[in-house]
């Protein structure tokens, strides 16, 4: 599988980011680096929940990813594209949050 694009919208520190894989295609290998807190780890969780609903540690629950800078009425999602045996995929997920005053089944969403 090669990542092709990812675009994380009101996720983890992200309000509107898309990163564009396809600029490391003259390289077989790129290094994602940064500070402590910039949001790398962010960054494999996206990949991670778009593909399998889940982050890519069992530590934490997708639904913190949540911005905290989301206004109420914006949804939290990522998109993700990707290359698998000669093949374009796309998956968008998002993520459920809790509204203000909201009950489902006896819990607040």
């Amino acid at each position: 599988m090669r990542p092709l694009k990812l675009t994380l919208d009101y996720f983890g520190p992200y309000e509107h980011e898309t990163v564009d894989f396809t600029q490391f295609n003259e390289t077989p290998l790129f290094l994602i680096t940064g500070t402590t807190g910039s949001g790398k780890t962010t960054l494999f969780d996206a990949m991670c929940y778009a593909l399998f609903g889940k982050t890519s540690n069992d530590q934490r629950d997708a639904r913190l990813l949540r911005s905290d800078f989301a206004p109420d009425a914006e949804d939290t999602w990522v998109s993700f594209w990707f290359e698998h045996q000669g093949v374009e995929y796309q998956v968008k997920r998002r993520v459920p949050r809790l509204i203000p005053g909201k009950k489902v089944n006896g819990q607040r969403r």
